[in-house]
């Protein structure tokens, strides 16, 4: 699997017209509607770094991806390598702006610490959530689908399920909102995978120079402390100024 990522050494601004129409969709904690997602912040600061106004217009993930093969938006993130299989010509990517860590959620004292102890359990997952190919084409996992984090909790809270996979913050949020709280271990330090978030350009002059730009920004970012990433652990941190 290929991906073009964007050497950065000669990457201009100037000629990019404003305002630079991006693309995202609704992640609770992540993107808002109201603006105070981590992500919506970090667009916002990554934009910042750019000297470039941006506008953002919250979508669906999938209108967002034809919205910039079609020209009608610049740009659009938060993406995994898994949703552009067979596409890689079309667009251009970012560096990481984020790791998405897959986390296990079981029952305290239930024994099940690792993926390769479920082969005969129950997975509750939540449907159109992204947890990479490698465990969803796990032929020894037995995912049940639902439709949000707080379904599933409950579920493993009344054990009609074994583990639940979810991420940070949603599904912790889901967690910690619910009376069972301290019943449920979850470790943010040891996730069982984790997957790399970025912008998406398209592959074209000027999608090339917008995905410079961004990789210029967030690599300023970086160096000034706002935005801490470690590829190994996944962890991720946006330090916003306000």
């Amino acid at each position: 699997l290929q991906f073009t990522f964007l050497p950065i050494a000669f990457a201009s601004v100037a000629n990019i017209k404003e305002p630079v129409k991006i693309g995202s969709y609704l992640t609770p904690g992540l993107i808002n509607m109201d603006g105070t997602g981590i992500f919506n912040k970090l667009n916002d600061a990554i934009f910042m770094e750019m000297s470039k106004n941006s506008e953002l217009t919250i979508t669906s993930l999938n209108r967002a991806r034809i919205g910039v093969k079609n020209g009608d938006l610049d740009s659009y993130f938060p993406e995994l390598r898994e949703n552009l299989l067979g596409q890689e010509d079309q667009y251009v990517v970012s560096r990481p702006i984020f790791y998405k860590r897959i986390i296990l959620f079981t029952l305290n004292g239930s024994g099940l610490t690792e993926l390769s102890d479920f082969e005969n359990e129950t997975l509750g997952v939540v449907r159109g959530f992204s947890y990479g190919k490698e465990i969803i084409s796990n032929p020894q996992l037995n995912l049940i689908f639902q439709s949000n984090d707080i379904i599933n909790i409950k579920l493993l809270l009344n054990k009609r399920i074994d583990g639940v996979l979810g991420g940070y913050p949603g599904t912790v949020k889901a967690v910690k909102e619910n009376n069972g709280a301290s019943k449920i271990h979850y470790d943010l330090n040891r996730p069982v995978a984790i997957l790399e978030s970025f912008y998406v350009c398209k592959n074209d002059p000027v999608g090339v120079k917008l995905c410079h730009s961004i990789d210029k920004a967030i690599q300023s970012l970086l160096r000034k402390g706002m935005l801490e990433l470690n590829e190994t652990t996944g962890f991720s941190r946006f330090n916003s100024i306000d």
